[in-house]
């Protein structure tokens, strides 16, 4: 599945920033499975779950070809 991952949620590596990622996961996972395997520990409450176009919630089931934006809640002011 193609995971986009947005804003603060990006990854630094050594090759610069990585907003895109593929990522295999069993059959039957979820998109909470997903936040485990990322190692993203937000409070999912500051996390919207996109998936497919739409939003979800983390016990959404995934299936292959899925596009899952992840995109944290921004505040300023």
């Amino acid at each position: 599945m193609k995971v986009r991952l947005h804003t603060t949620l990006q990854r630094r590596t050594p090759g610069g920033m990585v907003r895109h990622l593929e990522v295999q996961l069993p059959e039957s996972s979820t998109l909470a499975d997903l936040l485990k395997v990322l190692e993203i520990r937000q409070d999912l409450k500051g996390v919207l779950l996109v998936l497919n176009g739409r939003t979800a919630q983390p016990a959404q089931a995934l299936a292959e070809g899925d596009e899952v934006h992840l995109i944290p809640a921004l505040s300023g002011g």
